[in-house]
């Protein structure tokens, strides 16, 4: 272990607090720190800036789930890359889909064993997954991968039912829905866009790379593309030039297309980016 990550464990119960500390440390983490109240826990994540937080779901005064939006919402500057693993008695179904939802790194179902435990500290140490920052979701990436090199079944009721998922991943539910605030905002840009609002043309700029990053990293190169296109063509005008309306317009309904599915095959949204690239290539050969 190269550098121990500092951990704070956050459990009303003594007992419960004690035992996960021992455990962590006899796993060789030795910077550990308790928190027993709410008061504590505020104070020590703020003082401390711990790597990783191990709370109970069930925290007196503030609940796993919403300390882990109140980090991920940037809770008095704390990072809001800190990983949270949650320890809960009631790992149902909307529960982990809540937990997933809001950016918890890892659940850990009581009563849980040392090979469990220890096995989340070393996912989020070891294993990170990207974190994903986007309009419509902050933590870690939701493609959740514990082994990489396992493929058998899913054996623990706490393992995601939607680990494997079937057809392209430009075509996923996941990818479209992540996308869509992005694109509506530039449509709504777009709706009020006039040659002398640069300041608009800036946050349209902005939602591009969002879009650009979370395709990125969803692996939807047509998506990406199309967005690095937009993106390249909006930084390249200057003070004192116009955009190209028609231009702007085309690549967000190129996007939208794109995004929101419109049952076009790989090669035709491939095509369809071709398409965009060629468009501002030549725009910008004629300034």
């Amino acid at each position: 272990m190269a550098v121990a990550p500092r951990i704070l464990v956050a459990d009303a119960g003594r007992h419960t607090r004690t035992m996960i500390c021992d455990i962590l440390r006899s796993a060789g983490y030795r910077d550990l720190t308790p928190a027993a109240s709410e008061a504590d826990l505020r104070m020590l994540v703020d003082q401390l800036r711990p790597k990783i937080v191990v709370m109970a779901a069930d925290f007196p005064g503030l609940s796993g789930l919403n300390f882990t939006k109140l980090v991920r919402s940037g809770l008095n500057f704390v990072p809001r890359e800190t990983s949270v693993i949650l320890t809960t008695s009631t790992p149902t179904r909307s529960f982990l889909e809540f937990a997933r939802a809001v950016g918890v790194d890892e659940v850990v179902a009581v009563p849980f064993t040392t090979q469990t435990l220890v096995a989340r500290i070393l996912s989020v140490v070891e294993r990170p997954r990207p974190f994903v920052d986007c309009p419509t979701y902050v933590g870690p990436c939701r493609r959740r991968v514990m082994l990489q090199d396992y493929k058998g079944p899913l054996r623990r009721t706490v393992d995601p039912d939607d680990a494997v998922q079937p057809g392209p991943l430009w075509s996923t539910e996941s990818n479209r829905a992540a996308v869509r605030l992005c694109v509506q905002k530039m449509s709504e840009y777009r709706k009020d866009l006039a040659p002398e609002r640069y300041k608009m043309l800036r946050e349209v700029y902005h939602s591009v790379m969002k879009l650009e990053t979370r395709s990125d990293q969803e692996h939807d190169e047509a998506l990406g593309d199309a967005a690095k296109c937009f993106g390249s063509y909006i930084s390249s005008i200057g003070q004192g030039q116009c955009p190209d309306l028609d231009l702007l317009s085309h690549h967000i309904v190129a996007l939208h297309t794109l995004a929101l599915g419109s049952g076009l095959d790989g090669q035709q949204r491939l095509a369809l980016v071709a398409s965009l690239r060629e468009r501002g290539q030549a725009a910008l050969a004629a300034r």
